[in-house]
């Protein structure tokens, strides 16, 4: 297997990662819910989520877990800065028109 840090085995569960993984399990959620509810802010909210799971990595040696974050972390960027404010406005979501969205 692998071995966690001294620090983290010695704390209760749930401050094993000093409370960064909650942190990022808050943040991710309220991220996608903003995102969801068609706020931008969500996009700096799942960045915060994306730098504490990238912390998390470090903290457990997971290269997988480093990479994965930080990818995600660039989908956000992405997401922030293609963000067209006043897209209800227009009508449309995406490159979609709201009336070829069936249901």
């Amino acid at each position: 297997m692998f071995e966690l840090p001294a620090e983290a085995v010695t704390q209760n569960g749930l401050t094993h990662f000093y409370g960064v993984d909650w942190l990022a399990t808050v943040s991710g959620l309220t991220g996608v819910y903003l995102i969801g509810s068609k706020k931008r802010f969500g996009f700096l909210v799942m960045m915060a989520a994306s730098l504490s799971w990238m912390t998390v990595g470090f903290l457990i040696q997971s290269f997988a877990l480093i990479i994965g974050s930080a990818v995600f972390f660039s989908l956000h960027v992405r997401g922030w800065l293609k963000w067209r404010n006043g897209m209800e406005e227009a009508g449309k979501i995406g490159s979609y028109e709201t009336t070829d969205i069936p249901g």
